[in-house]
């Protein structure tokens, strides 16, 4: 037909026809394509169908593809003419862009094409050069190129490589993909064009400017290394592996997803033969199999994903164990790769809890997989910037008989193992200790991160003989006896440490010798070790170590000359020649002035409060205004220093003390109520710095034998408890001579007490421990002094609305105190507990139980009064509040007890009273106490001392606060007392007897005094037995499912219930869990790490369940073997999960056993296969609707109610 049509138009007419059709291609979309590719092929010329394929070329440039799509599809030969041509075009279009890059290019390619395009450098800029780079390339994204020839597909693959360097984002994507589809041409795509896609690949990823095609290289490089090709092979070296690496650690989320896709592909594909093998192969037994090495690398990638891309805490906790595989000799994955994901990990982006972990992890198990310089790298870049933070080292300050740093321990043992390890590799421990230095010698980390590391070169040198520094060495460890910039214990730690290790070095090699710093630090070694010896027993010279070879500075000098003129004004005092009152103010005066000048320095501060309160200046200012006005406002402003300089507090305290004792008449000279309130109040805590300046002497004194006496009371005097027991002894002995300031102070602190806004604060402020044992000691010798009822009605109102343990507690030995010497005032006890209004407030009618009790035990106690509290506590064992109840039932064998005791017949031989307490006395749960009931006894006669004011067992039903000091703080004080006269009060309360503790309360006390728990990761679960202390219930009936026990059964079954949430991670979950555990009796809950109890999302769902319910500590890792060991006691696991072999929770099947350990799994994964393993029965909760699962605590609940239900049943017989 076409044929046809043509032979209608003259011959000479009809290509200049064909030529007009075809100049209109492309206007009608692709309708005329077919008609136009047809008439083209009856050109009579080459150039005229020339003319046909430009006219489809030029409408590619514009955009419009379709045309040339559809001529290719009618006519092969055409789309290969296109292809050639477009080839050509876009090596032009490239070649102008790599000669005038102007804005077009961000990334340059001259490196991989310097020469492919060259020649076309005087063809300037084409308008839209881009744009028709973009156009063309998408027609050729859905061409074929099969037939192209060797010199087009040159030609192409030049261009490409350059335009991935374009600034349009689609233009990169057109030629990535066109870069990927002509990599798989064989035999076109060569070993050289494969090299230099490598290297395109990492211009790309190396570029900084521009973060797009940072991931480009990557995109490419991952869709690159999917080819089936084995030219790649000859690729995978030492750079493609570390550029990996790079990318692994230093790139973001999509570039890390990226690089565990190329890591899994390229193992795979270097796993295939013997030499790329070595590449990827920690070597340890040749005979493994790639299938071995793959999956370990598999693992690997695994792991990553979980703590770099998941990042949840609770699925990182469950990497420890593949981590410490990773870093095993059993691991075929090279170090460096490990060294890639924890560099990662601890990068300061990451999250803290994440990064702790892993650095914890690595200095636990003295993490070192391999000996080469990869690991000191990673050290240095990546572990040490974690591990050097100053928050690690403030937060994990302890606490106790030892003060100490945790993570300054930790780390310092760290580096001591890893050298004395490597000690015999001479090249890595030299390494490893030129890193050390390196960091100390900067000077640019924490202060006491210098003081930790140090330590642990010195353990190492001390403890492995063949460890030896060269001369560099010790000369730049001779260099740290210079530095200045410490605080003074930490500055005469590393003066001392640093000269001993330099001597104990010289005796293993003389390359020190050598250096001129090395011998004077040896010789100034010597000279302390002989200064030492000298003066066994003797004062030391004054100052620091670093200090007494040194010429003093200005400042030194200025503080000196104020030293010497307290010394002065002392011996003047102490003469027998009477003092000028102007002359002793001027120099009073004199001393105060420079120690504001020079900035309150120690020395001067700890010396002035013997100066100031000297007794006899104290009795001058009595008598003189001026001065005796100096002296109150320097007794305040140095107690506003202790705040936070409290190692003032002890000789201010004691100097008031001995100033108020000495001299009565100057108690208000000295504002001693002013000064006992605002301690009571506030009572000044060291500091963080002065806890590691604590810490740091301890180490001081372990650096050699001759150093113990440079301990903590060497450079601060004694401890600040020593000022608290003071201000407690003070006020005990004010009674006789100052009664009206312990009245105003007793009236202050009730008034502030009684004052609360209802309900009160558990923790606040102007609430403190201190303030109610200052009222007991107030109470006892005043109360002649007050009006008593209206004391004790503000006493019980206190008790009435008070929640926390100890302060009821305290405030129960006040009130049993005031009635033991009012014995008239006893008669409202037993209204209060005859009252018949039992629900209004029942925790304050089972404390007037409690301390109704301890009055009838004591000496003169009469029988009627416990025969009224007797037959009150009657209809209260049975009263329907829970608290009033239990109370009743736990106090009547008491109280029965003490009528056997003193034989009173009216009480032993009502058949009621006697039937009743053999019923409680039946009853298990009454044999074995809970534990507040062993911190909560108080006997007001007995236990009525200083030694149980101060640290008593009942410090323990509570958490809140640290004993303020302790009987042996009070012997001390009594020893110093060689100023003390007959003359002085005595102490209104005895010191007693040491506290003796039960084994159980033992434990709990020792825990209470530890500012930080056991690193949870390897703390060992004691299950059987609690770890933390429960306290007496005070909300109301909140624990109406613990004490709700009608009968023995039911109370001998909750120690039969067992909730283990270690897989829990979610302190709000776990807070859930605390409280329906405590809820429905469970005897103990054990989870990953009991400090989530201070969390506060744990807080606001446990409601203080936690306060009653033992929480044991059990790691995730030892979950099985615990499960394991319950079940060899006859205990059931019983697991809360959905599986193909669990039973409907309700239905006939599940018969839940008595004695059950009840698991529950993570929030997202459930409980693992291995734990599924131990378990004997897995339950799962019926639904109806869609949702496939419930929160763990709301599952949690449930099952535990048809515990409950199930055997609350069983134990009536019903």
């Amino acid at each position: 037909m076409l044929k046809a049509l043509l032979r209608r138009v003259p011959q000479g007419e009809r290509d200049d026809a064909i030529r007009e059709i075809i100049a209109g291609i492309g206007d009608n979309g692709v309708l005329d394509v077919g008609l136009s590719t047809s008439l083209a092929a009856e050109l009579s010329d080459d150039t005229a169908r020339q003319i046909f394929q430009d006219r489809l070329l030029d409408l590619l440039e514009s955009g419009k593809v379709d045309p040339a799509v559809a001529a290719s599809a009618v006519n092969v030969s055409i789309q290969h003419k296109l292809v050639h041509a477009i080839a050509q075009r876009l090596h032009e279009l490239a070649a102008r862009l790599q000669h005038n890059p102007d804005a077009d290019i961000v990334v340059s390619m001259t490196e991989v094409m310097p020469k492919h395009l060259s020649g076309l450098s005087e063809i300037g800029p084409v308008k839209n050069c881009m744009t028709k780079c973009g156009n063309l390339l998408l027609f050729l994204r859905s061409a074929s190129l099969q037939a192209i020839e060797q010199h087009n597909f040159d030609r192409l693959f030049g261009a490409v490589i350059i335009l991935l360097g374009s600034s349009d984002t689609a233009v990169c994507v057109s030629a990535r993909d066109m870069l990927i589809s002509m990599s798989g041409m064989s035999p076109y795509m060569t070993f050289e064009r494969h090299a230099l896609t490598w290297l395109c690949v990492q211009i790309l990823i190396a570029e900084q400017s521009s973060p797009y095609h940072r991931t480009l290289g990557y995109s490419i490089w991952l869709r690159w290394v999917r080819i089936p090709d084995d030219e790649l092979y000859s690729l995978f070296n030492s750079t493609y592996w570390e550029l990996l690496q790079h990318g692994l650690q230093f790139g973001d989320t999509e570039c890390r997803k990226m690089c565990l896709a190329i890591l899994r592909r390229s193992v795979t594909v270097a796993a295939n033969t013997d030499f790329t093998m070595a590449s990827i192969f920690s070597a340890h037994d040749s005979s493994t199999g790639r299938e071995v090495v793959i999956a370990q690398y598999e693992r690997f990638c695994t792991v990553c994903e979980t703590m770099l891309l998941g990042r949840y805490m609770n699925q990182i906790l469950g990497c420890e164990q593949d981590l410490s595989f990773l870093a095993s000799s059993a691991s075929m994955v090279k170090a460096e790769w490990l060294y890639t994901l924890l560099a990662s990990v601890l990068h300061p982006k990451m999250q803290d809890a994440n990064r702790k972990f892993v650095g914890n992890w690595i200095i636990r198990c003295e993490f070192q997989p391999d000996a080469s310089e990869a690991f000191v790298a990673f050290l240095r870049s990546a572990f040490l910037p974690w591990a050097l933070q100053g928050s690690l080292f403030t937060s994990t300050l302890q606490k106790g008989t030892l003060p100490r740093c945790g993570h300054g321990d930790r780390l310092a043992q760290y580096f001591r193992s890893i050298l004395t390890r490597n000690a015999s590799n001479s090249v890595l421990s030299s390494q490893l200790i030129d890193s050390v230095l390196d960091l100390i010698s900067a000077r640019r980390s924490f202060a006491y991160a210098n003081v930790y590391l140090l330590e642990g070169l010195a353990r190492a040198h001390d403890e492995e003989r063949t460890l030896e520094l060269d001369a560099e060495q010790a000369e730049r460890v001779a260099a740290l006896s210079s530095w200045t910039a410490l605080p003074e214990v930490a500055q005469d730690y590393v003066f001392v440490r640093s000269l001993k290790l330099c001597g104990d070095n010289l005796f293993r090699t003389t390359e020190g010798l050598r250096k001129d710093a090395v011998v004077k630090a040896v010789t100034r070694w010597n000279q302390i070790q002989a200064m030492l010896d000298r003066f066994p027993g003797e004062p030391l010279p004054p100052g620091s170590i670093a200090s007494w070879s040194v010429e003093p500075s200005n400042r030194d000098i200025r503080e000196n000359a104020a030293l010497d003129l307290c010394h002065e004004l002392r011996k003047n005092m102490h003469s027998t020649a009477s003092l000028d009152i102007d002359v002793v103010h001027t120099k009073l005066l004199e001393i105060w002035n420079e120690i504001e000048y020079l900035e309150y320095p120690k020395t001067l501060l700890l010396a002035f409060p013997s100066i100031l309160l000297n007794p006899m200046l104290v009795k001058l200012g009595t008598a003189s205004t001026d001065l005796g006005k100096t002296v109150t406002d320097l007794v305040s402003k140095l107690q506003a220093l202790t705040a936070h300089r409290v190692y003032l507090m002890w000789p201010l305290v004691c100097g008031i003390r001995l100033a108020t004792m000495t001299v009565p008449s100057a108690a208000g000279l000295l504002n001693l109520e002013t000064v006992i309130s605002n301690y009571a109040e506030s009572l000044p805590a060291p500091t963080v710095d002065l806890r590691l300046e604590d810490a740091a002497a301890k180490m001081l004194q372990s650096v050699a034998p001759a150093l113990e006496v440079f301990s903590y009371e060497y450079y601060f005097g004694p401890r600040e408890t020593i000022g608290a027991a003071a201000l407690l002894d003070l006020a005990s002995r004010l009674g006789k001579t100052e009664p009206e300031i312990l009245v105003s102070l007793l009236n202050t602190m009730l008034d502030r007490w009684a004052g609360q806004s209802t309900p009160p604060s558990t923790v606040m402020p102007s609430k403190s421990t201190l303030q109610l044992q200052l009222a007991v000691i107030c109470c006892e010798q005043v109360l002649q002094h007050l009006d008593v009822e209206h004391t004790l009605k503000r006493l019980h109102h206190i008790l009435s609305i008070e929640n926390l343990p100890r302060h009821r507690y305290l405030l129960g030995w006040i009130i049993a105190r005031i009635y033991l010497k009012r014995t008239d005032l006893k008669t409202k006890l037993i209204a209060d507990l005859t009252s018949r209004d039992h629900h209004s407030n029942p925790k304050y009618l089972a404390a007037i139980m409690k301390i109704g009790v301890m009055l009838a035990q004591i000496e003169g106690a009469t029988v009627d009064f416990a025969l009224q509290l007797a037959t009150a506590m009657i209809p209260l064992a049975a009263s329907s509040k829970v608290i009033i109840r239990h109370e009743a039932q736990w106090q009547f064998p008491s109280l029965m007890s003490v009528a056997r005791s003193k034989d009173w017949q009216e009480l032993t031989d009502n058949v009621a009273f006697t039937a009743l307490d053999d019923y409680i006395r039946s009853l298990e749960r009454f044999e074995q106490p809970p534990l507040e009931r062993l911190l909560d006894r108080f006997d007001p006669v007995k236990d009525h001392t200083l030694t149980n004011l101060v640290e008593g067992p009942w410090y323990s039903l509570d958490t809140t606060q640290a004993p303020t000091c302790r009987r042996a703080d009070f012997v001390e004080l009594y020893r110093r007392d060689e100023h003390a006269t007959d003359d002085w009060p005595t102490p209104c309360i005895p010191l007693g007897p040491p506290v003796v503790l039960p084994e159980e309360v033992e434990a709990v006390t020792t825990m209470v005094s530890e500012t930080s728990l056991p690193d949870k990761s390897r703390a060992a679960p004691e299950p059987t037995q609690s770890v933390g202390a429960r306290a007496l219930q005070t909300k109301g009936t909140a624990y109406t499912a613990s004490a709700d026990m009608q009968d023995g059964r039911k109370r001998a079954m909750h120690a039969q219930l067992i909730m283990v949430a270690s897989l829990v991670d979610n302190p709000y979950n776990l807070g859930g869990l605390s409280r329906v555990s405590e809820v429905f009796g469970a005897s103990e809950l054990l989870v990953q790490n009991q400090k989530v109890t201070s969390n506060k999302d744990f807080q606001s769902t446990a409601v203080s369940s936690d306060l009653h319910l033992p929480l044991v500590e059990l790691s995730g890792p030892d979950i099985t073997p615990y499960l394991a060991s319950k079940r060899n006691e006859g205990w059931s696991i019983v697991g809360i999960e959905q599986t193909d072999r669990s039973v409907v929770l309700g239905s006939e099947q599940c018969k839940l056993p008595e004695q059950i350990v009840l698991v529950v799994g993570s929030e997202k994964e459930g409980i693992p296969a291995l734990v599924l393993s131990e378990c004997d029965m897995l339950v799962e909760i019926p639904q109806h609707g869609v949702t496939r699962s419930l929160n763990v605590q709301t599952a949690a609940a449930i099952v535990l109610y048809e515990y409950s239900r199930q055997h609350s049943v069983t134990s009536t017989g019903k």
